[in-house]
């Protein structure tokens, strides 16, 4: 249905053309009506409405001045006057401002709505030509990109198609992630997701959504069954996943593609490079780094760089993030993508490193670290329950003596008065 805005000050008429004219046959809703133009611009605004019908003298704000206000804001949406038999003067000032029709007050209701329908018609057909070429405009973009990932021919042909296709460059350096889902077989079978295809439309769709207003925008490239992210920057930090914020978002995504479409998903990311040249290399960068997944044993999100790592820098890591969680474990926001955000590689890296050599997993040694603390504070110090809690990162002091009673099985305050026992002890004895 195509909606339907009518705006005139005097009731009767407004009133009138809302119920007497069998708007639904011709597939057109009336959403509102409004009694003067300012009234009108706000419904407009509220509404986006497909057609306006508005009569030209109005209080506060006459038709063509609201004309005006909807032809800058809302390009698509159909305006048509609604005319006494005096109000021709306003013709031409009417034709400058594009109007689709003029409609006399007191025509015939068929007459109308047969204006109006012809007005919404033609509506219709510039809509499905526009999503038409939206679709054409998305296919050949899709190419260009697909073209950059598997080879550029040259840097002067990379430019005259960005040029031609109207895509801004924000810069000089470009990177490379790819979403690798795993399984794609399965969504074949019935009851699955239709094909390959709907799964990486809706794995862009998720994407597209959590990139709104985060990092500049970058493009999404459907090709060789998954979805390649590459990123253009200004500069080489806004690529880095310092501080977490380009590893923290990829981890984003692939969560919520996992617990979205219920498919487990693996993000490689290349090499920051420079040129378009440079782009397939980024893009080699990141399908081996996506396949990090066989030596992780698990899906992950992967960066290059970590790729390089021997045997002996994965201990310097290790070393690295232990430094980190003794001098940040009384931080309650310490968290597994703060330690990879400080030592530059993924979160799904760091749990990989840990486990491997370490035997145990971040999260456990974080908490191990704060009850070591927290006793030492209970033999050492009178401080209260509750602010030695929060000296070792914990704002809810239940949940510590929780955590406090599994690790060493008693309460905080057992453990200082067992602790204080047994000096009281040695001191006797002495």
């Amino acid at each position: 249905m195509l909606k339907l805005l009518i705006v005139d000050d005097d009731k009767w008429i407004r009133e009138g053309l809302r119920a007497n004219v069998n708007w639904s046959r011709e597939g057109i809703e009336v959403v509102a009506t409004a009694a003067n133009g300012e009234e009108g611009w706000e419904l407009v605004q509220k509404l986006r409405p497909d057609i306006l019908l508005t009569d030209i003298k109005m209080p506060l704000l006459d038709g063509l001045q609201l004309a005006e206000k909807v032809n800058e804001r809302y390009a698509l949406t159909k305006i048509i006057f609604l005319t006494g038999y005096d109000d021709f003067s306003y013709a031409k000032k009417a034709l400058d401002l594009q109007a689709s029709g003029y409609i006399l007050k007191y025509e015939d209701n068929e007459v109308i709505l047969q204006s109006v329908a012809g007005t919404g018609n033609n509506l219709r057909r510039e809509k499905r030509e526009l999503e038409k070429a939206r679709k054409s405009q998305s296919l050949i973009e899709n190419k260009f990109f697909a073209d950059l990932l598997s080879g550029v021919p040259s840097v002067d042909w990379a430019r005259r198609e960005m040029e031609l296709l109207g895509i801004q460059s924000e810069g000089p350096y470009f990177r490379v992630a790819v979403i690798q889902p795993e399984d794609l077989q399965r969504f074949s079978r019935p009851g699955m997701l239709e094909n390959t295809e709907l799964l990486l439309f809706s794995i862009q769709n998720i994407c597209a959504e959590l990139f709104t207003s985060r990092l500049p925008k970058p493009f999404f490239v459907p090709y060789n069954h998954r979805i390649n992210i590459i990123f253009n920057l200004a500069d080489t930090d806004g690529a880095s996943p310092s501080g977490c914020s380009l590893a923290t978002l990829l981890e984003d995504i692939r969560h919520t593609i996992e617990t979205c479409l219920k498919i487990p998903v693996s993000i490689g990311v290349g090499t920051v490079c420079e040129g378009f040249g440079q782009i397939p290399h980024s893009y080699n960068k990141a399908l081996t780094a996506a396949h990090m997944k066989d030596v992780a044993g698990r899906p992950g999100l992967f960066f290059c760089d970590e790729l390089s790592h021997s045997q002996h820098s994965h201990h310097t890591l290790l070393k690295q993030m232990e430094s980190y969680i003794h001098k940040n474990y009384a931080d309650e926001n310490l968290s597994l993508a703060a330690i990879a955000g400080e030592i530059h590689i993924s979160p799904s890296y760091v749990s990989t490193l840990f486990k491997k050599y370490r035997e145990i997993n971040v999260i456990e040694y974080v908490i191990r670290i704060r009850m070591e603390k927290a006793a030492e504070l209970l033999k050492q110090t009178d401080c209260k329950s509750y602010e030695i809690s929060e000296k070792v990162g914990y704002g809810n002091p239940q949940y510590f003596s929780v955590l406090f009673k599994k690790h060493f099985g008693m309460s905080p305050s057992d453990y200082r008065k067992s602790q204080r026992d047994e000096l009281s002890k040695k001191t006797n004895n002495l």
